[in-house]
């Protein structure tokens, strides 16, 4: 799936007859994009835009939005299938499309875009301008008013470690994210670096289980070490001795020194 790039977006917006510089705020995107380890990028767009914007030009529903949003002339030469990549919804204040990106390369979710590889370690560098880019699409129809348009909002994870970030906007929130914001009619400009790999690829738990069994292991090894230096330091008992032999005299029979006299005849 191919997104359009923010001159298409312009386009987009104006197809759908929604002029946004008629209500300040009224219009978000919001980019979740997780870097994948071939260095395509899958995740989602959400498009918000105030339900007050949207009923001046007739759009009394999420369904509605979404429906002008698949017509041929809104996303012609975005590569973008409406019907199977977007889902409409809304909450109290806005109609929302939501659309799935799916291993796309930078350069097809913006024109702005783009991602350099070496390695395991990949280079994104997104710039977004609706200022810029509606000047560029057609200034005389198309004039973008200066007021607050709305907002840009990015949160970008990559699998391993990020090493750099610069530009306008963006903060590494984690060793893993960056998350950039700023407004529509702002120049949003950064870079971020980092690793592509995710080391092993084990979950957290497997590290957990690893240690505890480690552990185990060097327990038991020191357990048996200091056994055999106590079997070594104890020393052995002399065998037992066979009991010498006694020998026992017979005692003599008693002698009297009496004479016994004769019987009386």
């Amino acid at each position: 799936m191919k997104f359009q790039s923010s001159r298409r977006i312009v386009g987009f917006t104006a197809a759908m007859g929604l002029v946004v510089g008629l209500l300040s705020a009224c219009m978000s995107l919001d980019y979740v994009l997780n870097v994948n380890a071939d260095s395509t990028m899958s995740g989602t767009l959400k498009v918000a835009i105030a339900k007050q914007a949207a009923s001046v030009f007739g759009l009394t529903s999420a369904d509605d939005l979404l429906n002008e949003a698949d017509s041929g002339d809104a996303t012609s030469g975005m590569g973008l299938d409406v019907a199977k990549d977007c889902a409409s919804s809304e909450d109290e204040t806005n109609f929302i499309l939501t659309c799935t990106i799916a291993n796309a390369k930078a350069s097809d979710i913006d024109e702005g875009w783009s991602m350099t590889t070496d390695g395991d370690t990949a280079t994104l560098h997104v710039v977004a301008n609706l200022d810029q880019a509606a000047a560029e699409t057609d200034p005389a129809a198309f004039e973008m008013p200066d007021m607050n348009m709305g907002s840009y909002n990015f949160t970008i994870n990559f699998p391993g470690k990020i090493t750099k970030v610069t530009g306008t906007g963006a903060k590494q929130t984690s060793d893993t994210t960056v998350v950039a914001k700023g407004g529509l009619n702002d120049t949003i400009d950064f870079t971020v670096t980092g690793s592509t790999s995710s080391g092993s690829g084990l979950p957290w738990w497997s590290y957990l289980v690893i240690g505890l069994i480690a552990g185990a292991v060097v327990v038991a090894i020191i357990g048996l070490v200091r056994r055999g230096k106590k079997d070594e330091a104890t020393p052995e008992p002399a065998p037992a001795s066979a009991p010498e032999p006694t020998t026992e005299t017979a005692p003599e029979p008693e002698t009297s020194s009496e004479i016994a006299e004769p019987p009386a005849t």
